[in-house]
């Protein structure tokens, strides 16, 4: 080296070119040897590593702040290659290695500078500590809470410390314990929405929503990066809508939980829904009055008619479809539904996704023609598919859900939808309407005398009540520490049931609608 700064100093430089002129060329080349090192191009090689360390970390870590990936990994590659090549050329070594390590220092220390004001202050990383994240992230600990199914039915393996993810088990850990805190809490929905530095936590508990602590951006970004694959979705897409599912096995009990993920200005937002929680499909676990259950298990052996189940929207609609459909017999009769997105995927049932409203009555009529015993249709929103439901509804049983807010108003939406003709009534068989209500927790609810003057109001004779029932505000252990109930967490509410109201039509009303009575009069 020594003598390749001598070639290119200023008197090495005028001999180079004296000697070129008079054509001796064999005189430039340098004697007795010296061109090379050791020393100097180990120590090169260790810093050029170093620089290489850091670049992917630059790459994954820009992903997870929302920063520009690709400018700045572009900016600390491009730095880090000019400098060292005039390290390589330059006949001054040091002024070499000080322009190499100014130009990678520089841009890495700016880096810093603009993801650590992006974050919060836990999750803000100086160079001091950057270069012991790899040694240090191996100390966490697996923690594994819940078991967890991939979309194909594949268990999941948990990582190793010879994953070659970004910090593969802090995401592990983050999503075993949002699953397990989704689980335990009975939670049917959990929704993730990313705003400004933090990722909003919203839980759905007994149709209900329940705000969490928030995650920090890395933290949910972590998670969704982490379920993605797992749900069958592209890793690498982090705008399109896509959706997905995995199963969890926890405490012996499998569980279906639907994905949905999106990209929004702030970054990736994530719905995970329990189905269990969300869909049910056995009519003896809706809470129905015995007599009432009696009458729909008697209903849903008819061979021919129209049956309408109302409610408000989230009231549950669906499980009373799916759950009538259900007290069929799957393997005599052919079992249709036609439903703008399947929620649950039912064993020996035909079931079709018609995704939008304007496409039902073509769906339905292509169903008419494969003459099935039974279909389960979720709206009707136009004259011409209530025109093929009373068509078909004359020979074969039709399940129709609608949005209303009791029974009778869903009998004048139908009137007004199917056109106000004659016929509207003619197969239909009664209207269902319901509502879930939250139940008090059995463990931590209060007893407590009710006022006379509201039992009046009710019409219910006060001496028939003993007591009523409310939720506890705070609760107290033996030692007069307060506690949190550990059936509901502290919610005073465990569970839904579903209350119901049944219009059945009867002639006498059938013949009062048609003869054109209000509806107050039916009323």
């Amino acid at each position: 080296m020594e003598c390749i700064a001598g070639m290119f100093s200023s008197a090495g430089l005028a001999t180079f070119f004296a000697q070129l002129s008079v054509g001796n060329p064999a005189s430039i080349v340098p004697s007795g040897g010296g061109y090379m090192s050791l020393p100097k191009i180990l120590f090169l090689l260790v810093l050029a590593t170093g620089w290489l360390y850091a670049a992917p970390w630059i790459h994954k870590d820009s992903q997870q702040v929302r920063a520009p990936r690709n400018l700045w990994s572009s900016v600390y590659l491009t730095v880090g290659t000019v400098t060292l090549l005039f390290w390589l050329v330059l006949p001054y070594y040091v002024v070499g290695l000080l322009l190499f390590l100014l130009g990678v220092l520089t841009t890495l220390l700016s880096y810093l500078a603009y993801r650590n004001a992006r974050v919060h202050e836990e999750k803000r990383i100086h160079l001091t500590t950057l270069f012991g994240r790899r040694q240090t992230k191996s100390q966490e600990q697996i923690v594994t809470r819940v078991k967890i199914y991939r979309s194909d039915g594949k268990i999941l393996v948990p990582p190793t410390e010879d994953s070659t993810e970004e910090n593969p088990i802090h995401a592990y850990n983050l999503t075993q314990e949002l699953l397990y805190d989704m689980i335990w809490r009975r939670a049917s929905e959990c929704d993730m929405s990313p705003e400004d530095e933090q990722t909003r936590m919203r839980y759905i508990i007994d149709g209900v929503p329940v705000k969490r602590s928030p995650l920090s951006v890395g933290e949910s970004e972590a998670i969704i990066q982490y379920l993605k694959p797992l749900g069958s979705m592209n890793a690498e897409d982090r705008r399109r809508p896509q959706k997905g599912y995995i199963s969890v096995d926890m405490g012996g009990n499998q569980i279906d939980i639907n994905l949905a993920v999106a990209g929004t200005n702030n970054g990736q937002r994530m719905r995970l829904r329990i189905v269990q929680q969300y869909v049910q499909t056995r009519l003896d676990e809706l809470g129905i009055a015995p007599d009432l259950l009696a009458w729909l298990r008697q209903l849903s052996k008819s061979d021919k008619g129209l049956f309408i189940v109302s409610g408000r929207p989230g009231s549950g609609i669906t499980s009373t479809l799916y759950s009538l459909l259900r007290e069929q017999d799957a393997f005599i009769k052919q079992l249709v539904t036609l439903e703008a997105k399947v929620e649950v995927d039912m064993e020996n049932i035909t079931q079709y996704a018609y995704e939008e409203a304007s496409k039902l009555p073509q769906a339905l009529a292509s169903t008419m023609r494969r003459d099935p015993d039974v279909i389960m249709i979720d709206r009707c929103s136009d004259s011409a598919t209530a025109e093929l439901i009373l068509q078909f509804a004359e020979e074969k049983c039709i399940l129709l859900g609608m949005h209303a807010s009791d029974s009778f108003t869903a009998l004048a939406r139908w009137a007004k939808v199917s056109g106000q003709t004659a016929q509207f009534v003619a197969p239909l068989r009664g209207v269902l309407c319901q509502q879930l209500v939250r139940k008090l927790c059995p463990q931590c609810r209060e007893p407590y005398k009710p006022d006379p003057q509201l039992l009046a109001k009710a019409n219910i004779p006060a001496e028939s009540v003993d007591m009523f029932y409310r939720p506890k505000g705070n609760l107290l252990d033996e030692k007069g520490q307060p506690y949190t109930c550990p059936t509901c967490q502290g919610s005073g509410y465990f569970e839904r049931i579903a209350a119901f109201e049944l219009l059945e039509m009867n002639q006498e009303l059938k013949d009062a609608i048609q003869s054109g009575a209000s509806l107050s009069q039916l009323k």
